[in-house]
């Protein structure tokens, strides 16, 4: 599965550094333990922290993106959706599944693969089907 190659920033490092270890992250409040959306960009005043999510949810939405054949071979389709996190937040990501299958409902789990060939792409999520996922 081919990814497009990611490279950390200051803002995403500790997102990252769980990643490179297989540990989904998210900010949470630490006054009152709300987890926040994923596209949240953290203010040095508020009193966050990055935290281990489960890295499980379930698929809310979903989309095929077909793209186009390169050097003459067959055309790409894509699998892009969203997932309601089990801790609530929404997160858009690329889906590990079957581009005819129905994925209403379905449980799914993080898993990390690389975003590029270069070291310094990072480890990136991809949700799958939590049952494939757990033998992965």
């Amino acid at each position: 599965m081919r990814i497009n190659p990611v490279a950390r920033d200051d803002e995403s490092a500790a997102f990252f550094d769980g990643a490179a270890i297989g540990e989904f992250r998210l900010l949470r409040r630490r006054s009152t333990g709300e987890y926040l959306d994923p596209r949240t960009v953290p203010d040095p005043d508020d009193d966050l922290e990055w935290t281990a999510a489960a890295g499980t949810g379930t698929v809310v939405s979903w989309s095929v993106v077909h793209k186009r054949a390169r050097d003459g071979g067959e055309p790409e389709r894509v699998v892009v959706g969203i997932v309601e996190l089990a801790e609530g937040p929404w997160w858009w990501c690329r889906l590990d599944a079957a581009p005819d299958a129905d994925l209403w409902q379905l449980p799914v789990r993080a898993v990390f693969v690389p975003s590029g060939p270069d070291p310094d792409h990072e480890k990136v999520p991809v949700f799958a089907p939590a049952e494939e996922a757990g033998h992965a």
